[in-house]
């Protein structure tokens, strides 16, 4: 199989978003316990606005795609030739070598 390089599963926007939140709880003093409940009860009474949708993603091109997948590709081909030449294989021993020997 191919080797394939290492790449992150998400984008860099989201990488940085989650270490910024995870240098911001990590600073922030321990609440006490009725601080801890306003915050939770303003959470849930304020909906979650997310800036970066769907709508707003950037769609890869076609030569992008064709680089970061080509070694997938490769084995794909790679192994469609070996089924096509066994199935080639069990074809010519049905039809010729099997009559022979019953």
């Amino acid at each position: 199989m191919a080797k394939r390089r290492s790449k992150p599963n998400i984008s860099q926007e989201v990488l940085e978003r989650a270490r910024a939140e995870l240098r911001g709880s990590l600073n922030k003093p321990a609440a006490s316990a009725s601080e801890a409940e306003s915050a939770s009860a303003a959470a849930k009474a304020k909906p979650v606005v997310r800036s970066a949708g769907l709508a707003t993603r950037r769609v890869p091109t076609k030569e992008e795609l064709d680089q970061e997948y080509r070694h997938i590709i490769r084995d794909l081909r790679a192994v469609l030739t070996l089924a096509g030449g066994l199935f080639l294989f069990v074809i010519v021993m049905a039809l010729f070598v099997v009559p022979h020997i019953f």
